[in-house]
């Protein structure tokens, strides 16, 4: 029995990310079916009212993107 230092990690695959973000879009999915009432609204000079379902997913797609450039802009830079 020999231990190599040097050995690497078993390389991932992309069904780590994949059950990952699926597990994520079924939490996403649940929590929109359950919040369906109209909510205040307001945003900068915006003051209306929206459905909460909708607020909700507008807000992880911005929180996805904006990880996704964030994301990009530190690798850029290394």
């Amino acid at each position: 029995m020999s231990d190599d230092v040097n050995s690497k990690p078993p390389a991932r695959t992309g069904v780590g990310k994949f059950i990952g973000a699926a597990l994520v879009a079924v939490a996403l999915i649940a929590f929109v079916v359950q919040n369906t009432d109209s909510t205040p609204v307001q945003w900068f000079f915006i003051d209306r009212s929206a459905p909460l379902w909708l607020i909700i997913v507008i807000s992880a797609v911005a929180g996805a993107i904006l990880s996704e450039v964030l994301g990009w802009i530190v690798r850029r830079r290394r």
